[in-house]
């Protein structure tokens, strides 16, 4: 229900009065909200024009419209570029001193003097008017001027408590921004946690608010946090008010990543996108880049209405030909970010494809681009780069590891092999024929739900047999009257035989080498973290466990046990996601993923910016496993643990976009019987990698061959000013 809205002049100060609820907020004068609007730009509701609704009061006057409370609503209204909400006070000079006068003004009309009558017609409908003695009394009817006794009881109305404080806060807010000119400093520095402040992100983050309004392509080399840069943004349209919804959209493999730190440094609650979910569900969400581009998802996806799209990898989006190009161009976006440390792989044609989505016709007609700045004959090289670096700077931040002057420390790797023991080779030798076994008798249709329950257990299997023979024993019924079930018990009884656990002992004299140097013993699964703290206090080391079933207040904890006297930390997955450890410079892959991108996410947690000492990675590996097999390839094949984080994803995108790493060594264990046979098939796997990784040195060195040429700099876009 509308709310009556007048303005009342006292001095330099304007006050509002909503009638019949007696609520007065102060007004800066016009010109802080001038500077809000330029710096803002047509993004930004004017704040002077939207007073929350403090209670259901009857409207008093019918003519004025209801005003948006932007507390309830979703998505305001805002008004016209140009439009003027509040007018400018006006001062009246009398005996040379100012007097304080007070004009009238509707909040959508004109302004215009009334007489104490006309206050007096705004009493409630319910009494009558000649009954209802003038709120305010006036000294002068001319002037409208307010007599003393009535600016003290104006001043002495307070905001009804019936908004439990809500009208309150968001006047706080809005004060607070308009202490705030433009994006000259940044809200969001002060409102992230866990994160090392570093000069050139920040400079990159105030580029693209100021000079590129939000739409920017973030090409910083692969390690220096693109990621953090992106979080920075969305973080500061956040907190203005400017970002409602967002959307990320990455590679599968990086969405949970993306979730992470999302939510752990910049507390934004994104949600990862599940089947069946509508678009619209999370005003927060991240989203496979594949699953996006997709005919039935895009119609959705535009009338969810984002204000901010993240595209990670966007390399993956540079040709104009393919579906993602001509999905992102066809989104309505306020805010666009395009992050790839690789804007050209083939041509400069991709580099101007990229830029064309963030603002169409920026550098032309392609023809036109092509003869002014593509060497004839060669699209790979450029000319008239001064020129096109001085365009490109209006659209693209691009650091190099080189002009940060930041230490990065080197990498210790070190393979620590270990030989099973009796028990635990008949255990892990049992389990994979039994696999073997069930995939053959698996039906067609039931092939991916039997495929994840003997992934699980293999993958198991690799890192202990507490955990194995645990889900041994959950898997009896499944497989009670059947052909496996015979085997299914005998290999219970040889995991419950298992005493002693070769990985576990070498653990423990890894740890009492380091003489009190901090160490994180990664792990996949919960009942080997728990065996491996059982198995440390037997000798008397203390432990801190870490992993995804504790509340946020306990891993915390758990970190600052860690942090302070106790020098090991136990974590499963959930530790390589979204925290800093550079306190530790110690990492144990106690057993190995098959997803090389989760192991960079472990090592990303101490090899990392702000990391002073050379880091040592200790991979543990028993001969003839699974395991054994995934270490050579990333080892020996592509070097993995000689790449920055980051260029892992890279080089599996060479690779296949579609395909899963660890599908495929899953496949090839399992379907190749002969131990020789199953050797030269892993050989091979890793040969298709390694001429991957060829490709992505190729595609690295053209790109770092362009932009030396270009040198896209800070200095550049300094010339274009800030607009």
């Amino acid at each position: 229900m509308a709310v009556s809205h007048r303005k009342f002049e006292v001095g330099e100060r304007i006050y509002h009065q909503d009638y019949g609820v007696g609520m007065v907020v102060e007004v800066r004068p016009r010109p802080f909200f001038d500077v809000l609007e330029v710096a803002f730009e047509d993004g930004v509701r004017r704040l002077n024009s939207n007073h929350p609704k403090v209670g259901e009061v009857p409207a008093r006057v019918p003519e004025t419209p209801s005003r948006p409370n932007p507390h309830t609503e979703t998505k305001p209204s805002r008004p016209k570029r140009g439009s003027t909400a509040v007018p400018r006070p006006r001062r009246a000079e009398r005996n040379g001193t100012t007097e304080a006068k007070v004009a009238i003004t509707d909040l959508d009309g004109p302004a215009k003097s009334e007489s104490a009558d006309a206050i007096q017609e705004l009493a409630p409908e319910s009494e009558p008017a000649a009954e209802t003695p003038p709120r305010f009394a006036f000294t002068d009817a001319e002037a409208l001027s307010l007599d003393q006794g009535s600016v003290e009881e104006l001043l002495r109305l307070t905001t009804p408590t019936g908004d439990l404080g809500a009208g309150f806060l968001f006047h706080v807010q809005a004060a607070r921004l308009s202490l705030t000119h433009g994006f000259r400093d940044l809200l969001a520095l002060s409102a992230v946690r866990d994160m090392d402040r570093h000069d050139f992100q920040v400079n990159a983050v105030l580029r693209v608010l100021r000079q590129m309004r939000g739409r920017a392509i973030l090409a910083d080399e692969v390690g220096l946090g693109k990621t953090i840069e992106a979080g920075l943004i969305l973080k500061e349209y956040v907190l203005r008010g400017l970002v409602r919804r967002a959307l990320v959209l990455t590679p599968v493999s990086l969405m949970s990543q993306w979730r992470e730190e999302l939510r752990h440094k910049f507390d934004l609650p994104f949600e990862i996108r599940t089947r069946g979910e509508r678009w619209a569900d999370h005003p927060f969400l991240i989203a496979s880049i594949d699953t996006a581009k997709t005919e039935r998802h895009r119609e959705e996806i535009g009338a969810a209405e984002f204000d901010l799209l993240i595209v990670d990898e966007a390399h993956r989006v540079r040709n104009h030909l393919t579906q993602g190009w001509k999905f992102v161009d066809a989104l309505s976006l306020k805010y666009l970010l395009l992050l790839t440390a690789t804007p050209v792989q083939n041509d400069l044609r991709e580099l101007y494809n990229l830029v064309t989505l963030l603002k169409p016709g920026a550098l032309g007609t392609y023809r036109a681009f092509r003869k002014e700045f593509m060497v004839r004959g060669d699209k790979r090289l450029p000319k008239n780069t001064r020129t096109l670096a001085r365009m490109l700077s209006r659209v693209m931040v691009r650091t190099s590891r080189s002009s940060t002057a930041l230490p990065f420390p080197n990498r210790e790797v070190k393979i620590l092999p270990f030989e099973m023991t009796k028990e635990e080779r008949a255990l892990y030798d049992g389990v994979a024929e039994f696999v073997r076994d069930a995939v053959e008798l698996a039906a067609e249709k039931d092939a991916p739900r039997w495929n994840f329950l003997l992934m699980v257990l293999q993958k198991e299997m690799g890192s202990s047999a507490v955990a194995a023979t645990r889900t041994l024993e959950r898997c009896r019924p499944m497989f009670e009257g059947g052909k496996q079930a015979r085997a299914l018990r005998k290999l219970i009884d040889i995991g419950r035989a298992v005493k002693r656990q070769s990985k576990a002992e070498g653990l423990v004299e890894l740890i009492k080498e380091q003489d009190g140097d901090k160490v994180i013993v990664f792990t996949q699964f919960r009942r080997t973290l728990e065996f491996l703290e059982q198995r440390l206090s037997e000798e008397g080391i203390r432990a801190a466990l870490f992993h995804g079933s504790l509340d946020p207040k306990r891993k915390d904890q758990a970190i600052e046990a860690f942090r302070g006297k106790i020098p090991v930390l136990l974590s499963t997955e959930a530790g390589g996601e979204g925290r800093n450890l550079q306190f530790c410079r110690n990492v144990v892959n106690y057993d190995l993923p098959w997803n090389p991108m989760r192991i960079e996410q472990r090592i990303g947690r101490v090899h990392r910016l702000g990391q002073t000492r050379d880091t040592r990675i200790w991979n543990f590996s028993t001969r003839d496993t699974v395991e054994d097999h995934v270490l050579s390839i990333l080892h020996r094949k592509i070097q993995m643990f000689e790449l920055v984080i980051g260029e892992m994803d890279m080089v599996l995108g060479h690779w296949s976009d579609r395909e899963s790493f660890e599908n495929e060594v899953f496949r090839i264990w399992t379907r190749v019987r002969n131990p020789e046979e199953r050797r030269l098939a892993f050989e091979e796997f890793g040969d298709q990698l390694a001429l991957a990784r060829q490709r992505h040195e190729r595609v690295k060195d053209f790109d770092e061959s362009i932009f030396s040429r270009l040198e896209i700099s800070p200095a550049l876009a300094g010339e274009e000013g800030e607009g």
